[in-house]
């Protein structure tokens, strides 16, 4: 029964034969060629050997001596040549240095040291010296023109010395502190006038010693004598060169104390105090420094129009007085600033 069926099979099955599958139009026959050559500016060799990978840095800008013909490694547009940057952008055009002398570096441009300059008439006494000052020291209201304000403020101690009739009954040395504030905006001829304000405070003290309740301790008391003066008026101003020439006068109030013990007991105090118009005139030098600030240096008479009269010694048999505030001298010495 299987023969039967074997035979049927071979029969319905397609014949085999031994030629090769017949090959479709328009195809070449053999081994497959390898790519074509693209020629053209992106075409790129990858068997050339001096071709540099896609990612290599730039050439180096200086050649290195220890090489060979490391020179002629450099691009002819190198930066800082004629040629541009070595990448290829166009060189930027240079400038020419401008002719003359350059600054030197950390100080400023000469013209911030230069004044113009001025008529004869408008130039300070010294002229000279006042510009030099002003250049070397920043002390530039020295050269100030004489229509534009100057204003300064002085702090100063005060060393008082009696005059008048204070010295009948003490010694006659003192000591105090003054403030002064001028202002100056007038121009006269080579100066400028203005006003003053001035204030101080100056005591005049001496000790003296007394029999106690015991003899053998004795007691030793103060007799104090102060002066608190307020005063305005006007003042003048002349440049002088390096320095300033200050000088005025005053009118004011001046309240005026006297303390005077006479012996051991409080009981036997005498105590005088009383306000009596006064006048004041004086004069200074200013010396600015650095920065328009300085030093200031002046003397000025105090008169105090006091009726006021003390008997000079209580134990005499005839007793004289005397009118302790009176006329006294200063001697001014401080700090003093303008702007």
């Amino acid at each position: 029964m299987w023969k039967p069926l074997t035979l049927v099979l071979l029969l319905a099955a397609p014949p085999v034969s031994d030629d090769p599958a017949p090959v479709p139009a328009g195809e070449a026959e053999g081994p497959a060629a390898p790519p074509s050559k693209v020629e053209g500016p992106a075409a790129v060799d990858p068997d050339a050997p001096d071709a540099p990978p896609p990612d290599a840095p730039p050439p180096a800008l200086s050649p290195d001596p220890e090489q060979p013909g490391a020179s002629s490694s450099i691009p002819p547009n190198s930066r800082g040549g004629s040629g541009g940057s070595p990448w290829g952008t166009p060189a930027s055009p240079t400038t020419s240095p401008s002719p003359g002398p350059s600054p030197s570096p950390g100080y400023p441009p000469p013209a911030e040291y230069e004044y113009p300059e001025r008529d004869l008439a408008d130039l300070p006494f010294g002229a000279t010296a006042a510009r030099k000052s002003a250049v070397q020291r920043n002390n530039d209201v020295l050269v100030r023109p004489f229509n534009r304000p100057v204003y300064s403020i002085a702090a100063s101690g005060r060393f008082g010395t009696l005059l008048g009739g204070g010295t009948d009954i003490m010694q006659p040395f003192g000591y105090g502190f003054a403030a002064q504030l001028r202002i100056h905006f007038a121009a006269v001829v080579r100066s400028r006038f203005g006003v003053e304000v001035h204030a101080g405070h100056t005591r005049f003290s001496q000790r003296k010693s007394y029999e106690g309740f015991d003899e053998s301790s004795p007691i030793t008391r103060t007799t104090l004598l102060t002066d608190t003066d307020f005063s305005a008026g006007p003042s003048m101003q002349i440049p002088l060169g390096p320095l300033f020439l200050q000088f005025g006068g005053s009118a004011g109030v001046a309240l005026s104390t006297l303390f005077r013990p006479q012996s051991a007991e409080v009981s036997d105090d005498e105590q005088v105090s009383t306000s009596n118009f006064m006048l004041r005139g004086g004069a200074s030098i200013g010396v600015p420094v650095l920065n328009r600030h300085g030093l200031t240096i002046g003397a000025g008479v105090h008169h105090i129009f006091s009726p006021r009269e003390v008997v000079i010694d209580p134990q005499a048999a005839e007793p004289e007085t005397t009118r302790p505030f009176g006329t006294w001298l200063e001697v001014l010495l401080g700090y003093q600033i303008w702007f």
